[in-house]
């Protein structure tokens, strides 16, 4: 019998969670680094010509051993609320965002059959309480029927859709002896969401009079990445100088090309005749040819990966010590970045996000004190400032954590197994 499957398809990771009929969960290997098991994959598709897309830890391999030629195409999860991103053009062929997520599912489903697991037909699947640029209800029902379209393409005619801190919650309430008012605070990669959830030995959490409030908002790990590209990369790149135009004036160098430095999906798609036009012009006047060198190099070399893992690597680091280094070898490139500043830096998402939970607890009527525990997931649950902020309105004693990466895709499938076992 094919096990229930629960997908976190995320905007940076994607997990595969597996249910068996006893109720044992147990996370879905997929190949990584040098074909070693992992249980999770970076979201990220490659594209060469003649050869077939590949997706995953192997996508990011054959990018690297090709010295950063081809399309490396990442966060496509985020553009699924947009009005505006219908296709785009990849190594001479129009894709759809439907078909970019049907062709990274369907490598995620061909290497699981490769470890002797059959994905089947159904699923529950994760989604944010908020997609990435959702304005309203228009913009988010876009985003579920194009997830459901990508997924049906992918093989996966029987689908639900669940909040991922719902998802959390399953996760957490599988340890517990007796009933609990929990907060789930999910930080992914594009979102953070937030749910009130009684849990317990005789409660699902999936079940309507469980759930007490939900909110979301779109601030993740990639907005606090984006601060760190703002104060640290895009001055080394160049931002704030000045380039001689043909003419012979002296003018700024354009703001928005580092705005699109920012997020890795808005960098994957900047590789276009246009701006490479833009950029020869720049750089055969540039007052600061060094850096505006650089911003060139990033660009025709697309090196969006490389600068991206760095500057998630320093922020990783910043979780543990008082400083980290952005390194990008490619671009001679070492800047050290401290907590304190970084700290300052995500004030206003910090905000943001405690602005949310404002609204969470005064829509259930709930006050910070009648919270049990708060269960915080994702990877920039582990950002000090985060956790300060939620010890500082809960209590540090309540906060509470562990597989902070998987837990979604665990709930994800044992929500599978309630739903249709």
């Amino acid at each position: 019998m094919n096990p229930y499957v629960g997908i976190d398809f995320g905007t940076t990771n994607t997990a595969v969670g597996l249910a068996a009929p006893d109720g044992a969960v147990r996370l879905a290997e997929l190949p990584g680094a040098g074909g070693a098991p992992a249980s999770m994959w970076r979201t990220v598709l490659y594209f060469e010509p003649g050869a077939a897309p590949c997706a995953g830890a192997p996508a990011i391999e054959r990018y690297l051993e090709h010295e950063c030629e081809g399309r490396l195409v990442q966060s496509i999860k985020s553009h699924l609320a947009s009005a505006s991103f219908t296709r785009t053009i990849i190594v001479g062929r129009t894709w759809t965002l439907e078909d970019l997520i049907a062709t990274y599912l369907g490598q995620v489903r061909r290497a699981t059959a490769a470890t002797g697991v059959d994905l089947g037909r159904r699923a529950v699947v994760g989604r944010p309480v908020r997609y990435w640029g959702a304005d309203d209800a228009d913009d988010d029902a876009r985003a579920v029927a194009r997830m459901k379209r990508a997924l049906a393409h992918a093989g996966f005619d029987e689908v639900v859709l669940e909040y991922e801190p719902i998802a959390a919650a399953v996760r957490y309430a599988a340890g517990l002896d007796h009933d609990e008012l929990i907060l789930v605070a999910d930080f992914g990669g594009g979102t953070s969401d937030f749910s009130l959830v009684r849990v317990g030995p005789r409660i699902t959490p999936g079940d309507r009079g469980a759930i007490l409030g939900t909110g979301g908002l779109g601030v993740g790990g990639d907005s606090f990445d984006a601060r760190i590209i703002d104060a640290v990369i895009a001055p080394a790149l160049g931002q704030g100088t000045l380039y001689r135009d043909e003419l012979g004036a002296v003018t700024p160098v354009p703001g928005w090309l580092y705005s699109r430095l920012r997020r890795w999906h808005h960098l994957s798609f900047l590789k276009d005749n246009d701006t490479l036009r833009l950029l020869d012009r720049v750089e055969h006047g540039a007052l600061a040819p060094d850096r505006i060198g650089r911003l060139g190099q990033v660009v025709r070399d697309d090196l969006g990966l490389p600068l991206h893992r760095a500057v998630e690597h320093a922020k990783v680091a910043l979780s543990a010590s008082a400083e980290g280094v952005v390194v990008v070898d490619a671009l001679d490139l070492s800047a050290a970045v401290r907590r304190a500043p970084f700290e300052d830096w995500i004030h206003p998402e910090l905000d943001a996000i405690d602005a949310v939970l404002d609204r969470v607890l005064a829509d259930a009527s709930v006050a910070a004190t009648d919270v049990d525990a708060v269960f915080a997931t994702g990877g920039s649950s582990l950002v000090p400032a985060v956790r300060q902020r939620l010890a500082a309105r809960f209590g540090a004693s309540k906060l509470a954590g562990g597989d902070e990466l998987t837990s979604v895709a665990w709930g994800l499938a044992a929500r599978a197994r309630q739903l249709f076992g």
